[in-house]
């Protein structure tokens, strides 16, 4: 470590680590990605589409993705408008299929492809605060450890909660709440799970909908999600409870039957946009910038994409050229509004249960 860089990236998710390959394939080399953790635990959001292949290209990190060997995605089935299962497949996309990630493994991989780049890379560290002075590298961070490092330009990459962002005054308008709550299960001991081996399934209810994904760690991971007070009604996020909405269930339930889940991990999966998402000496990326629907499968996929646009946005700024930054931030604000489209289209195509308040919230036109 040390005390000046061009650029401090907060958080070494896909986003983040996105961002710092991006910059060193155009030759912004002093940089440094500051990570909380160290890859181990637990990470939810395991799927991305067909058309991931590309960004992975323009990072130059696709033949070493396909090394890492994780499941190919090629399509799913889903309960959603009609009591039967529909099926949509990626057959003909001309990028091939999707995957089922590993979700630790995968952003393990993305730290070490920045790594042998050159690039700085600092886990188990947390930011704490920054201030803005007069100096020659004007963002001088605080970490938790209370140690002190000065950057010309700063990226939040933390995630939903916008560490970075919020200490320039940036606020999260809020589209939709949504919470869920997923389990993990072995999937040596669920032996109807292999027909979904390299499927997704997505199953709607009369408060939310439920997710099941074969992961490559053979492992199959099972999500419900909801608004924040269904949860706290039907105590979802206790075991005995989940299990018991669970097997309430049409086509979920079959599959997974009586085996033993693990502990359950619950997460904020809000609809939401940073207002602004960039600015002077600053900009967010991934769920920082702007967070969607997991419905969408799009968070991975779009946390690639910011990290790539960012890298050429920060570059330019560098080099005293702010236009690209102007296009950066327009550019996340067109995109949500584009999203936020397509989700009210997609969940408007269930109408199975027109009293339900979940529902009913969402048939609303976007705000």
């Amino acid at each position: 470590m040390q005390p000046l860089y061009d650029v401090i990236i907060v958080g070494g998710g896909p986003a983040g680590c996105a961002t710092a390959i991006a910059l060193h394939n155009l030759g912004v080399k002093n940089t440094l990605v500051i990570e909380a953790s160290d890859y181990t635990a637990p990470r939810i959001g395991e799927s991305i589409p067909p058309d991931s292949r590309q960004l992975l290209e323009k990072l130059g990190i696709w033949d070493a993705f396909t090394a890492q060997k994780h499941a190919p995605c090629l399509g799913s089935y889903s309960s959603w408008g009609s009591d039967q299962l529909g099926f949509n497949d990626y057959l003909f996309n001309p990028q091939g299929h999707g995957w089922h990630l590993n979700r630790a493994s995968f952003d393990k991989f993305l730290a070490l492809q920045l790594q042998k780049r050159g690039g700085a890379l600092l886990k188990n560290t947390h930011f704490s605060s920054l201030i803005r002075d007069q100096h020659a590298y004007p963002i001088k961070v605080t970490l938790r450890n209370d140690a002190q490092l000065r950057c010309r330009f700063i990226v939040d990459a933390s995630g939903r909660s916008a560490k970075v962002a919020r200490q320039f005054d940036a606020k999260a308008n809020i589209e939709d709440q949504l919470v869920a709550v997923s389990a993990y299960f072995d999937a040596s001991n669920i032996s109807s799970a292999n027909s979904y081996r390299q499927m997704t399934l997505l199953e709607a209810v009369d408060y939310g909908w439920w997710y099941l994904a074969h992961l490559p760690n053979n492992q199959v991971i099972v999500t419900v999600a909801t608004d924040p007070e269904t949860i706290q009604q039907k105590q979802l996020k206790n075991s005995d409870h989940w299990q018991q909405a669970l097997q309430l269930t049409q086509h979920i339930k079959p599959i997974i039957n009586q085996a033993a889940p693990s502990r359950l991990h619950s997460w904020v999966a809000q609809s939401a946009i940073m207002d602004p998402p960039a600015a002077e000496h600053w900009l967010a990326v991934g769920d920082a910038a702007s967070s969607f629907d997991p419905i969408s499968s799009q968070g991975i996929y779009k946390a690639l994409n910011n990290g790539i646009d960012a890298a050429a946005a920060i570059t330019d700024w560098l080099n005293d050229d702010a236009q690209t930054l102007n296009q950066y931030r327009n550019s996340v604000a067109s995109n949500f509004i584009q999203y936020l489209g397509h989700k009210a289209y997609f969940y408007n195509e269930e109408q199975r249960w027109p009293q339900s308040k979940f529902w009913q919230k969402r048939h609303q036109p976007p705000q």
